[in-house]
């Protein structure tokens, strides 16, 4: 009872006290309010807004990010630039990105993702590929020579790794080699993340059977988390930003002395399509639909057809299947190989046990080419097998093959294979034994 009249006593005191004197606090409380309320403000701006405008300082900061959301959060104007650079979408680039890369932040020594800020295993092309990316980050953002730390790629795929100069470079720079590949027009433009995804898979980016099942994976279990980023992209720039024939408007970089070499992704298989008319013959290239520029009027041998030549129990669309009838076409056929001994890479050994002449790193036109698992992007331990369609001076080869633009297909394509690629390749002449 004591305690509950002490209690009213001091209420009503200080009652009376700020009743007396509320000239005097108001002022300091509503400072103060102002003063918390401001602050709240700026962090909530900080923590759930993006800025209105891209700007992407150069990258100092070497610390491992925490996390692949840390990553993503610290670059997000660069991801958002890549969907007007390329239209390419942000969330599909990210799961790509874990495919091919992982976000390796625990192994930084050696790797392209790292020390050549490449987020996808995108090698060598055209500096004309990168328009946006070098009017942004400076003329010296992107190169192609393949002498920067990082571009080695040691898979006997050929080529190497474009370097860029930091992950903000990197991420609009994959956006827009895609861009300005044939293989992937479905991809780009495309405002669904997993459409976006299995665009890339069909035009042939990795000859993996189960890509397409990783990246699908990757998207529901990251790159999903990521639409929010896709939403302000194309908020701000619009649902189709990527405009070819505009990007080389009003951009100072002068491409007048461009380097040309292959344009091929590290999924497995040399996919990509560069401009190849301008390539050194006998260097490793990605594979492209018509036959290149430079062996145009050169080649020997007859158009390939798209009959299904008797006896062909080999699986539609697969290497072996395009290998047997273009032979059989030009009366050169060789036997079906049953079991193991039908898969690619095996095609040299079940050869010379049925009594086909077989030689290695000698390539014949009009023989076949049986590649190891490995060898020129083939995957372990199948194989590949192609039909050389032209053997250069220098010993590098030009081949017709299936398998490699989407797979599955049926589809035939051409490839130039180098001289150090050729050595590791077994040779089978077709016909009468």
């Amino acid at each position: 009872m004591i305690k509950k009249q002490i209690k009213k006593r001091i209420i009503k005191w200080l009652l009376a006290f700020l009743a007396s004197n509320f000239f005097i606090i108001f002022p300091f409380v509503l400072i103060l309010i102002l003063i918390i309320g401001g602050v709240s403000a700026a962090n909530n701006s900080q923590s759930n807004c993006l800025s209105n405008t891209v700007s992407v300082a150069e990258e100092t900061n070497t610390e491992v990010p925490s996390s692949v959301y840390e990553f993503v959060r610290s670059h997000a104007e660069a991801y958002m630039l890549s969907w007007k650079a390329g239209g390419f979408l942000p969330s599909a680039s990210i799961a790509q990105t874990m495919v091919e890369t992982g976000f390796n932040f625990t192994n930084p020594s050696g790797t392209s993702f790292w020390q050549a800020h490449n987020m996808g295993g995108v090698k060598t092309s055209r500096l004309s590929h990168f328009p946006i990316t070098l009017k942004t980050f400076d003329e010296d953002s992107v190169d192609i020579t393949g002498t920067k730390p990082g571009t080695n790629v040691g898979d006997n795929t050929g080529g190497a790794y474009t370097w860029f100069k930091n992950y903000d470079a990197g991420i609009v720079g994959k956006a827009e080699f895609m861009a300005h590949q044939t293989l992937y027009t479905k991809a780009i433009n495309n405002t669904d993340g997993l459409s976006t995804l299995t665009a890339i898979y069909n035009g042939g980016w990795a000859t993996d059977p189960s890509y397409l099942i990783k990246l699908q994976n990757a998207y529901k279990n990251l790159g999903s988390k990521f639409q929010w980023l896709d939403q302000e992209a194309i908020s701000k720039y619009g649902p189709a930003p990527f405009q070819k024939e505009e990007l080389s408007n009003d951009l100072d970089v002068d491409f007048s002395e461009e380097d040309s070499t292959s344009a091929e992704d590290d999924g497995g298989c040399a996919v990509s399509e560069a401009d190849t008319s301008n390539q050194i013959v006998g260097e490793n290239s990605a594979p492209v639909l018509d036959v290149p520029a430079e062996y145009q009027g050169k080649l020997t041998l007859p158009e390939p057809d798209t009959n299904n030549y008797s006896g062909n129990n080999y699986p539609f669309g697969q290497c072996t299947w395009g290998a047997y009838n273009r032979m059989a076409q030009i009366g050169n056929p060789i036997e079906w190989f049953s079991g193991d001994g039908g898969n690619g890479g095996s095609w040299g050994a079940s050869a010379k046990a049925k009594g086909y002449t077989v030689v290695k790193g000698k390539p014949q036109v009009g023989w076949a080419a049986s590649f190891p698992g490995g060898v020129a992007g083939s995957t372990p331990p199948y194989g590949h097998v192609a039909v050389v369609e032209y053997v250069n001076e220098d010993g590098s080869m030009l081949v017709s093959e299936t398998n490699v633009i989407n797979p599955g297909s049926g589809t035939r394509s051409w490839r130039v294979i180098s001289k150090e690629t050729v050595a590791q390749v077994e040779f089978i002449q077709g016909g009468k034994r």
